[in-house]
């Protein structure tokens, strides 16, 4: 399945969702976030830590607390099994000497979530990528 299309984003909520740990540690994890691979975006919307649906529906008057948006090839690195240097996370694609991550709006929701965030995105790399 290509990588970022709206397939690959909802097999990445159904393993999101289907995670024992992300119920307790993203108990209070509610607001919908954009995540921007690209040219290719989406707001996710979650409920106490599950994603209730995504969409590629986004315009201008879309709200989302936070956004984080990176090119494509670096999410690429990210999901895969082992990342290499510099893409294990968020933080270390955002790291000023690497700025491969834009983290945009209330960055205030993204530490208060930061745990049940991280678990949810390492989850991407459970998702199955095309040859």
């Amino acid at each position: 399945m290509p990588l970022f299309d709206s397939h690959w984003v909802n097999a990445w909520r159904e393993a999101v969702n289907n995670d024992p740990v992300l119920p307790i540690i993203g108990k209070y994890f509610t607001c919908d976030f954009l995540l921007g691979f690209g040219d290719k975006e989406y707001v996710v919307s979650v409920r106490e830590g599950r994603i209730q649906w995504v969409s590629d529906q986004v315009s201008v008057e879309t709200p989302w607390a936070f956004a984080l948006r990176a090119p494509a090839e670096s999410w690429e690195k990210f999901v895969q099994k082992v990342p290499p240097p510099m893409y294990n996370d968020i933080w270390a694609m955002a790291h000023p000497l690497h700025g491969r991550l834009r983290m945009d709006g209330d960055v205030k929701v993204i530490w208060q979530n930061l745990r049940a965030l991280t678990w949810m995105l390492d989850r991407m790399r459970e998702v199955p990528v095309a040859a």
